[in-house]
C-alpha cells in the first residue's frame, strides 16, 4: 500500500505506510451525517449532503483478534505466495483470514473508518448525480475547486474524509483513497467537473478494494515483507492479492445492479455495509476453493 508522494502517501512506494506501526486506537469516523457510522449500524438519518461534520464523534474500539483465531495460517500462506509468487496461497491466505475473522459480515464489521469514508464517496457521487459538481463541491467545502483537476479535488476529499495523523485503521482508509487517487491521474481522468458517474463509480469500487486489501495486509502480510528476495516480489504478491479482492468487490458490486447516483440518501449505509460484507464473504469462498 501507499502511493507516491505527489498525492502525500507513502514515501515507500508499494511497501504499506503502517507496516511497524502499533496496533491503533479506537478510530475517529471521518463522517457522520449520513456517510457511516460504526459497525454499520446508520440510522438512515444523513442529509442530501453527506457532509462530515466538524468534529467527528468515536468510533468503539476495533475488538481484537484472539491469538487462537486461525491468523497463522493466513498469514502463512501469505508468506509463502509472496516468497514464491504463487497466487493461490495469495488467495488461500485471504480467504483464511476472513474465515479466521469470523466471517464476511465479522470482517467488515472491523472496519469501521473505511466503510465510513466509501459512505462519503457514495453520498458525494449521490449528489454529483442529483445536483451537479458544483454542489457535490460546495457540500465538501471545496466550491473554490470548480474546474480543477480531478485528482487534486479527490485528494482534498481524502484530507476531509480521513486526515494525515490518524489512527493505524484511519490511515488504512487514507492509503486506499490516495492509491485510488494515483491510479486514476494515471489513467487521465481530466477535469472534476467533466466526471460521468462511471468515473465515481470506479473511484468507490477502487476505495473500497484497496481498504480491504490494506486491512488484510496488515493482519495477516507483514512478515511476508520480510522474505521477499527483492522490493519486485512485494509488489508482484500486491498485484495478485489487489487484482483477486478489486475482483470479488466488483462483482458484489455489479450483482447488486446498483447506480451510486440513484441510491436513497437513507439506504447509502446499508448499501456499504452490505457490500463490504459480501465481498469478504466472497474471498472466503474463493480462497476456500483454491
Amino acid at each position: 500500500m501507499g502511493t507516491s508522494g505527489t498525492f502525500g502517501g507513502s514515501k515507500n512506494g508499494l511497501v504499506p505506510s503502517w507496516v511497524g506501526e502499533p496496533p491503533s486506537q479506537p478510530a475517529a469516523a471521518p463522517a457522520d451525517g449520513g456517510n457511516g457510522v460504526a459497525d454499520g449500524q446508520g440510522d438512515g438519518g444523513q442529509d442530501d449532503g453527506n457532509v462530515p461534520p466538524a468534529n467527528p464523534t468515536k468510533y468503539p474500539p476495533i475488538p481484537p483478534v484472539s491469538p487462537s483465531s486461525g491468523l497463522g495460517p493466513a498469514r502463512g500462506d501469505v508468506t509463502r505466495g509472496t516468497r514464491t509468487s504463487d497466487s493461490r496461497a495469495i488467495r488461500r491466505g485471504a480467504g483464511k483470514y476472513v474465515g479466521a475473522s469470523g466471517g464476511g459480515r465479522a470482517a467488515s464489521n472491523r472496519m469501521s473508518n473505511s466503510r465510513a469514508v466509501a459512505g462519503g464517496i457514495a453520498g458525494f457521487a449521490r449528489t454529483f448525480a442529483e445536483q451537479g459538481p458544483a454542489e457535490a463541491l460546495r457540500r465538501f467545502n471545496l466550491e473554490g475547486m470548480a474546474g480543477a483537476p480531478a485528482e487534486d479535488v479527490f485528494v482534498a476529499m481524502t484530507d476531509m474524509l480521513c486526515p494525515e495523523g490518524g489512527t493505524l485503521d484511519e490511515a488504512i482508509a487514507r492509503d486506499a483513497m490516495l492509491e485510488t487517487v494515483a491510479a486514476m491521474a494515471t489513467e487521465g481522468v481530466g477535469n472534476f467537473d467533466e466526471l460521468t458517474a462511471a468515473d465515481l463509480q470506479e473511484f468507490f469500487i477502487g476505495v473500497v478494494s484497496r481498504s480491504i486489501e490494506g486491512k488484510i495486509l496488515n493482519e495477516v502480510g507483514t512478515n511476508a515483507l520480510s522474505v521477499a528476495s527483492d522490493i519486485a516480489g512485494v509488489e508482484r504478491a500486491q498485484k495478485m492479492l489487489h487484482d483477486f479482492v478489486n475482483g470479488c468487490v466488483r462483482d458484489r458490486f455489479d450483482e447488486r445492479g446498483a447506480d451510486l447516483g440513484n441510491l436513497d440518501s437513507a439506504d447509502i449505509n446499508g448499501f456499504v455495509d452490505d457490500l463490504f460484507s459480501a465481498a469478504f464473504d466472497l474471498i472466503q469462498a474463493l480462497g476456500e476453493r483454491e
